[in-house]
Parts: structure tokens; sequence; C-alpha cells
């Protein structure tokens, strides 16, 4: 994948608190704080059941944090929301008791990380030459597709109109960064994705 949960809340750090599809939630428990590990208990699925990954995000209270490292299956490294994946952890506060939830966007990410390597004519199941050597070009395309696609499912079942203004807003964003977008290849070579076209059949 492309890009990861923590890369769209970098953008819309409300993003989890607006769009709430509980098909999608992984864990709900209590849990606590200390430096920069959280603790779960009472839950209904572990971490590990879960299968939380670097760059997946949890709120705790509420509040956004994104998952630097899973632990033990009861136990995360995590940071608050930091301005880039490469910066140094952002501690978050001390709490005990707290309501622990984990959600995600993956499976939008996925689909929408398959769409933009197939525009550039790559097989996102293929093993063979040419692949892509380096995810961090498409990263930001891949983020705004995703939430471009986030929000325009969301504005469908909502009547906020807000959400379908921020779907518009990163369609609008998804041409640009289209324009913009490079990927390097195996083969010394740099791609640009292009649209797909759709044929009615």
């Amino acid at each position: 994948m492309l890009t990861t949960d923590a890369n769209l809340i970098r953008l819309e750090p409300n993003l989890f608190q607006e769009v709430k599809w509980l098909s999608q939630r992984l864990v709900n428990a209590s849990g606590a704080v200390s430096g920069t590990t959280l603790t779960i208990s009472a839950f209904d699925t572990d971490f590990a059941g879960a299968q939380l990954e670097v760059g997946m995000v949890v709120l705790i209270n509420e509040i956004a944090h994104e998952v630097l490292a899973r632990l033990s299956p009861t136990a995360a490294q995590i940071s608050r929301i930091r301005a880039r994946s490469d910066f140094p952890a952002l501690t978050p506060a001390p709490v005990t008791g707290a309501e622990v939830i984990v959600s995600t966007f993956r499976p939008q990410i996925s689909v929408t990380s398959e769409h933009i390597l197939q525009s550039l004519g790559l097989d996102p199941a293929a093993s063979t030459p040419p692949l892509l050597i380096d995810t961090q070009p498409l990263a930001r395309l891949a983020t705004v597709s995703t939430l471009a696609a986030i929000y325009a499912s969301a504005s469908e079942v909502s009547a906020q109109a807000p959400l379908a203004q921020r779907a518009e807003r990163y369609r609008l964003l998804v041409a640009l960064e289209r324009a913009a977008a490079k990927a390097p290849l195996d083969d010394n070579t740099q791609r640009r994705p292009c649209i797909i076209p759709l044929n009615r059949v």
C-alpha cells in the first residue's frame, strides 16, 4: 500500500471522528498510557488479532495518535500525530482508564493504491520487473486519492454538506498530484500515472 492511516490524518486531523464506519473498527478497549507505551485491557480484540501495524491510528479518549510499533498483543508504542513519519516521537499525555479505539481506512487505501499502480502500467501483484522501487513519491497522491474516496462515500450516506465539499476539494487535489507524480522503477526509468479509461461493456 502506498500510504497509511497516519498520513490521512496528517491532512485531516478529525477524519476518524467525522467518518466512523463500525465495520472498519478493529479494537474497542480500555487502556493506559505511560511514556510512549499504550497498554490495553478489557478489549474485544487485542492488537495481534487486529493486526495492528506501524502507521495505523489509535484514538485515546477520541484523540488520535499514530502507531510506531506493536510491542505485544496488549501493548503498542505510540506518538501524538507528527508532521512527518520520520520525525521523532511526540510523547502522549499519560492517562489511565481511557477509551481506546482502533479503526482503519486500509480497505480504501488498498483499493486506491492498486488503482495508482495500474495507472502506471504496473501489476500490483507482480514480482517481476518493472517494479516500483520507492513508494514515497506516490504517497501524497495515494493520500489525497484515498481521502477523496472516503469523503465521497461518506457524503452519500450523510446529509452533511461539508463532507461533499471535502470530497470535491480532494478530487481537485488528486488531479494536481497526479500531474506532478513520478514513480521510480527498477529499470532506471520513471513513469507518470495516467488516467485509466472506463469502457462500458
